[in-house]
């Protein structure tokens, strides 16, 4: 920075000298010749360090062209990542609940053998009403399955948000 202060210093000072000489009328032609050479000098500096500077803005502007692409890949990843993240929730709760399920129509079906069955023969004669109450079992267990499904999944959304939350409180606090 001092020198750049210097080498600006000097030519404002060689200007200087030379616009008091043009007021004198006191210029000489070695003046001139003194004058045109630290011009040149000037502007051959200036050229340079415009190259130097297209560049540098080239280098920069590539850099930021990189960075844009690489943010785009990135968000790109993050909602692949996002929705991958939703399938395995949606899958590790369908798989919870279908063990649930699948317990509660085990016993209900065993519950249903022992105890209904010679009750219902019993009352009933029809020999396929049994069979009837055991596929009404599945259906409705089928719709508990799902009602069952959507809670837990309600439940894993309501652990990520308030998780996320606390990563953003967090990170203000950091």
């Amino acid at each position: 920075m001092d020198k750049s202060r210097e080498l600006y210093h000097e030519e404002i000072k060689a200007l200087r000298d030379f616009k008091g000489k043009i007021d004198t009328h006191a210029i000489y032609k070695e003046d001139l010749d003194d004058f045109s050479d630290q011009y040149e000098e000037l502007v051959a500096q200036a050229k340079v360090i415009t190259r130097v500077s297209d560049r540098l803005q080239k280098k920069l502007d590539t850099a930021n062209i990189q960075i844009r692409e690489q943010n785009e890949e990135i968000k790109e990843k993050n909602i692949e990542l996002e929705k991958t993240i939703q399938q395995l929730v949606q899958a590790r709760v369908g798989r919870r609940a279908s063990t649930i399920m699948f317990t509660v129509a085990i016993l209900l079906f065993i519950s249903e053998e022992y105890y209904l069955e010679s009750m219902i023969s019993n009352i009933v004669s029809v020999w396929y009403f049994d069979l009837a109450i055991k596929g009404g079992l599945a259906v409705i267990l089928k719709f508990l399955e799902s009602g069952l499904e959507s809670y837990f999944l309600n439940r894993e959304k309501k652990k990520i948000i308030k998780q996320e939350k606390s990563n953003e409180l967090q990170t203000a606090i950091g």
